[in-house]
């Protein structure tokens, strides 16, 4: 590490909220450098000692970045007074610290903490003696935890967030259980929680160590397959892996189960929260489900059917009548089936049929009061809007998600509808169905619409099909290609992938489907040239065109297509803000990566960059437009945004796009799923190009992912005897 001694001359930024900071500084030989990190607000004039190493940004040159500093036992007259005299301390001014220093000398700040009582010979009262001595304690006991903290190898941004949680019992809370950060310091697991246990000299078979990993293992590794719980056998196996080494686990289990940390039940180990939000689901599902229903007119309904087929002159197959037919006369109905197979068709037949029943006018503004269309995505919320011509919304922004992170809506403020239509709904995991499910009011109708074959959601859970395989509900399964579709070569190429029945006969390019074998350094050029050619035929980039690709990482990841892509696409590269290793510019299409409810976007959500400004305070501000709601970056707010040309195959699930070209290459084989293959192969509307290893094709569709372990269908096939004490909620786990 490198040492230097310097002042701060001034702050270029500096971030409230994390401390994030970068600052020039005037060394003690009177050189002037950027110094950069997690560092709070330190007094100008005073003599510090910074502690990092020297890097060279590509745009900035070089800086220093810090990674602890404390205060350098020297320190000139006019830094005292400058540090005595500044915001740190109310009530003392240049002129009395300039007394304070000239009175006691370079060792003030010792003298008073020593003996607050000589400052009353340089005329301060006792209020302002003991306020003083009182700030000063603060301050210095602020570095001094930090200096502390970088004793154990802390880094600056977690020593700066430790400091910002627990204040003056840091290094109590940390000594007592340094596994507490894992719950109350975001970004901070168990391997860093671990890591600074073993610099505190934590015992490896220390209990507080043991439960940590259990509840790591079951929250981390658990929900990462997407799996509720774990058997014994498994999550002895996979704390071990965690620990590095086999150790009894019995006590700590014992703990956590007292603790309600964990639940035993039938032979697997769940977290409580996925126990609890599991069997509260089923119990809504089942609520809604036997509520007292007044069956409608069925010979009416089959009439509307008739009356909408020769008004919009349409046909309905068999099935799809039976479809309007069971969800229009059921609590709760769900409509599977793969593209091409006519899911929206129904959905647009029962609402003209629900309108007629009811006698309600779809034009009618206040209809919304009365009919909910619901998808996970904003993405998929506007195509749904697009397509029945009916308003629809996430399902976020339905129940009223704030940005405190709480909802409007739920099993206390029930939501008004009566008919609500939930498409995508493979996307929803365990505990968004429930925030769903809780604020629909029992006498209500539902309509479950998904592709049960796609990827299940990124959140842990299979409500889908866990709902489907219960057999509780109706379920209408839609396998028939319909006759608009049967000419879709990517409609027939998803149909052979998802029945595993694709043969290297079936790799060939025809109609809307471009098959392209090509040596992995090929495909970045071919591409280009694909892309090119469409954007030349009035293509959009941001709407149009996408990339899916499984993997963020390699010479053929997400990362390095989109900066092949930015380079190759967006020319205007004047303006721009970086972030860590990206770079963005005017006219860059990004992608939102968290929920934002205050700013109206949502994680998925698709941008373009408007322009990038600098304030009346020269900082760099930028404009991204989404749908048309322009939303301000600031630069700790770009850690948000990722660039978007390619994008994972789960973030594009609930999208379509014109165009979407797919790399398929040896690298990414660990990933390739028939499912994820069938997914990826399904957002495409007009034109699919795959290009690289076709005999990828047939070994992805071969390959099915692991199923996940829930237990959402047995709840639903049986009765819920459940010890849940004193009223416990899933919600108080959250």
């Amino acid at each position: 590490m490198d040492r230097l001694n310097g002042k701060i001359k001034n702050y270029v930024y500096h971030n409230e909220e994390n401390s994030y900071s970068i600052a020039r500084v005037i060394t003690d030989t009177d050189e002037q450098i950027t110094i950069v990190g997690y560092f709070p607000k330190l007094s100008e004039d005073v003599m510090y000692e910074f502690v990092g190493e020297w890097t060279t940004h590509s745009t900035y040159g070089e800086q220093f970045k810090l990674t602890s500093f404390h205060k350098s036992e020297k320190q000139s007259r006019l830094g005292l007074i400058s540090y005595l005299s500044s915001d740190f301390f109310t009530g003392i001014g240049p002129k009395t610290a300039a007394k304070i220093v000239d009175y006691l000398g370079e060792k003030a700040i010792q003298e008073i903490l020593d003996n607050p009582e000589v400052l009353g010979e340089v005329g301060l009262n006792r209020i302002r003696i003991a306020k003083f001595h009182q700030q000063l304690q603060e301050n210095q006991m602020y570095e001094r935890i930090l200096v502390h903290l970088y004793g154990y190898e802390i880094t600056a941004n977690v020593a700066m967030k430790l400091l910002n949680k627990y204040q003056f019992k840091t290094i109590e809370v940390l000594e007592e259980n340094p596994y507490q950060l894992i719950d109350d310091i975001e970004g901070i697991g168990f391997i860093k929680a671990d890591q600074i246990a073993q610099k505190l000299g934590l015992e490896k078979n220390d209990v507080k160590r043991i439960q940590a990993a259990i509840i790591y293992t079951l929250d981390h590794l658990t929900y990462q397959n997407g799996d509720i719980y774990l058997t014994a056998e498994q999550l002895q196996d996979r704390v071990h892996y965690v620990l590095g080494e086999p150790m009894v686990l019995d006590e700590a289990i014992e703990i956590l189960i007292d603790k309600k940390k964990i639940i035993f039940d039938d032979d697997k180990y769940y977290l409580a929260l996925s126990y609890h939000t599991e069997i509260k689901l089923a119990e809504k599902i089942l609520t809604i489900q036997e509520h007292p229903f007044k069956q409608p007119d069925i010979e009416a309904i089959e009439t509307f059917i008739d009356l909408i087929q020769v008004q919009q002159n349409i046909a309905y197959t068999d099935i799809q009548k039976e479809a309007i037919k069971v969800a229009l006369t059921n609590k709760i109905t769900v409509i599977t089936g793969g593209p091409g197979t006519g899911k929206t068709t129904i959905i647009e037949g029962l609402l003209q049929v629900y309108f007629r029943y009811h006698r309600l006018k779809a034009e009618n503004p206040s209809l919304v009061e009365k009919i909910a269309c619901l998808a996970p995505t904003g993405r998929a919320a506007k195509r749904m809007e697009e397509i029945l011509d009916f308003p629809a919304s996430t399902i976020h922004r339905h129940l009223g998600y704030n940005y405190e992170g709480m909802f409007m809506y739920d099993e206390s403020h029930l939501l008004s509808q009566e008919l609500i239509i939930i498409d995508e709904s493979s996307m929803i995991d365990l505990f968004l169905a429930l925030r769903l499910f809780s604020a629909i009011k029992p006498d209500a109708q539902i309509v479950i619409v998904g592709d049960v074959d796609q990827l299940p959601s990124v959140g842990p859970g299979q409500v889908l099909q866990d709902i489907i395989e219960s057999n509780k509900l109706p379920v209408i399964r839609l396998d028939e290609i319909h006759r608009q579709a049967k000419d879709s070569s990517i409609v027939h190429l998803a149909q052979l992938v998802n029945q595993q029945t694709i043969s290297k006969a079936d790799l060939k390019t025809e109609n809307d489907v471009y098959l392209y074998s090509a040596q992995a350094d090929k495909i970045k050029q071919t591409m280009i040239q694909q892309i090119s050619g469409a954007l030349k035929q009035g293509y959009d980039m941001v709407e149009d065109i996408q990339v899916l690709v499984p993997l963020y990482k390699g010479d053929l990841g997400i990362d390095a297509f989109n900066e092949l892509l930015q380079k190759a696409f967006n020319p205007n590269q004047t303006r721009k803000m970086v972030y860590q290793e990206t770079t963005f510019y005017e006219n860059d299409k990004v992608i939102q990566l968290v929920n934002d409810p205050k700013r109206g976007i949502m994680n998925g959500d698709i941008g373009l960059v408007e322009a990038i400004i600098t304030d009346e305070n020269d900082k760099p501000k930028m404009i991204v437009t989404f749908d048309g709601n322009r939303v301000i970056y600031e630069q700790q707010d770009l850690s948000e945004l990722s660039l978007a040309y390619a994008v994972s195959i789960h973030k594009a699930q609930g999208s379509e796009y014109k165009i979407v070209i797919i790399p398929m290459v040896r690298s990414h084989i660990h990933m390739l799923k028939k499912e994820l293959l069938y997914t990826a192969i399904t957002r495409a509307k007009q034109f699919l190009i795959i290009l690289g290893d076709m005999n990828l094709l047939v070994y992805a569709s071969t390959h099915l992912q692991t199923k996940r372990q829930t237990t959402l269908a047995y709840r639903l096939n049986h009765q819920l005897e459940v010890d849940l004490e004193d009223e416990i909620s899933p919600y108080d786990f959250l």
